[in-house]
């Protein structure tokens, strides 16, 4: 699993120079951190430890290499090791570090001081290496862990944002039929690890809201965290709208406000203000605050599809797809293009993508009947055929289309050939939302399922 290591010996090394070269912070050594785990992610790492009171923590990292015989040449090469805490100030546990390599070897060491700078004995580990997330697919808790997971109702959306308006924390969202709302926070920007020895992200453990909720008869279809106006906005049925600023407490609005009966299936938001929705008889709602909404002012040539995805590219492009093949694009949520593609398109979504410092901005919808279209940059839209129905699509490192028994299939950027992940759960209920947050994919679906990725 991991490129070549340093020999056997480095670990000890490292730990025996930072003690000696470190340990002049003033203060009092600790002992050396147990439970020290590192789980690899997509382009970064979480790391884990049992914290003790009043112990601050340093952490060492550095990418693997057998070209560099000593620490000490190690510690001297630019760029080459780096250290995370400031005298005074050190981290906890959970801690997550961003922006590394993919398929990149890292050494990781840990080590903690009372009151003054880094020293003390270095737990380490062997390398450790950051890969793709959506190679390895897991299920999410099972009913029987007292969690009430999704409750047996079908779940067609997810999102993931600030847990209240004036928070510094986040959290996930997931809605679907009935009403249901169900929520799980992410206290450190990461997901919950449960015990503290496991070296496998652990699943969200939903819960529900214990607020005021949405009404039963109101089937939610799809959510959003808007970022400017800082609510979590859900769409649903005869034209409902919900929204939060809390996660639990949820105002509803109706078809008097969103001046629409059509269920609205699908919501997005361009990162900052601007919300868009998407229904049925090619019904298009924008709003800036989740509360007020105005209809689109033109759809050209006209069309009465029904609507069932929406997306937003950073490079300032909406896009919205629907039965019959229907594509429609915007600049500003109001004034839209429709042309004809391919495929009973059920879901889209877009991605900036970073490679060698070329950016790509790539989208990818998909259809019932296992049409799959993707387009990169000011490209044609390029059609497949896949085996299964599809009705959630999401994006980052890579395209992922995900749909009926549990269906997924990944492409890399940009998109040539869709293939089936080595490892994922064998179920027969359909995933209808699919959301990457965190470098991490999260589905929700049928019957209280569950999967992710990281």
């Amino acid at each position: 699993m991991f490129p070549n290591r340093l020999k056997a010996a480095l670990p000890a090394l490292i730990a025996a120079t930072l003690v000696s070269a470190c340990g002049g912070g003033g203060g009092s050594s600790s002992a050396m951190p147990e439970n020290f785990q590192v789980v690899e992610g997509d382009s970064q790492v979480t790391i884990t430890w049992k914290q003790e009171a009043g112990v601050q923590y340093w952490l060492f990292y550095a990418p693997t290499t057998a070209d560099i015989a000593t620490v000490d040449s190690w510690k001297k090469t630019p760029g080459a090791l780096s250290k995370v805490g400031d005298k005074g100030k050190g981290i906890s546990s959970p801690y997550v570090i961003t922006g590394l390599t993919n398929d990149k070897s890292y050494d990781f060491l840990l080590n903690g001081r009372t009151d003054g700078g880094e020293g003390g004995p270095t737990a380490s580990l062997s390398p450790k290496t950051p890969r793709q997330s959506g190679t390895a697919w897991l299920g999410g808790n099972p009913l029987s862990s007292g969690t009430p997971l999704l409750s047996d109702k079908l779940m067609r959306s997810v999102a993931y944002g600030l847990t209240t308006s004036s928070a510094s924390t986040y959290s996930y969202v997931a809605v679907g039929h009935g009403g249901k709302i169900y929520t799980t926070p992410d206290t450190d920007g990461e997901r919950s690890y449960g015990a503290i020895t496991s070296s496998v992200l652990q699943p969200l453990k939903w819960i529900s809201p214990t607020g005021t909720q949405v009404s039963g008869s109101i089937d939610l279809k799809g959510v959003v965290y808007a970022v400017s106006p800082r609510k979590y906005i859900a769409v649903g049925t005869a034209g409902s709208v919900a929204y939060s600023s809390d996660i639990n407490n949820w105002t509803t609005l109706d078809s008097t406000t969103t001046g629409t009966t059509n269920t609205l299936n699908a919501v997005a938001s361009n990162g900052a203000s601007l919300v868009v929705a998407v229904g049925d008889n090619g019904t298009i709602r924008y709003s800036t605050d989740g509360t007020s909404w105005t209809a689109a002012n033109a759809i050209t040539p006209a069309t009465s599809a029904n609507l069932y995805g929406v997306a937003y590219s950073a490079k300032g492009e909406w896009v919205a797809v629907g039965d019959g093949g229907t594509v429609l694009t915007s600049t500003d949520g109001s004034n839209w293009t429709a042309t004809t593609q391919s495929g009973a398109l059920k879901s889209v979504a877009a991605v900036t993508h970073v490679a060698n410092s070329v950016i790509t901005y790539a989208f990818v919808a998909v259809g019932s009947d296992g049409t799959v279209l993707t387009r990169t940059d000011d490209n044609a839209w390029s059609a497949q055929t896949l085996t299964g129905s599809f009705y959630a699509a999401s994006a980052g490192s890579r395209l992922v289309a995900a749909g009926t028994n549990g269906a997924i299939f990944t492409c890399e950027i940009p998109c040539v050939s869709w293939v089936v992940p080595p490892t994922k759960p064998t179920t027969t209920e359909t995933i209808f939302g699919l959301l990457n947050a965190q470098n991490t994919y999260t589905a929700v679906g049928s019957n209280s399922l569950s999967l992710y990725s990281y």
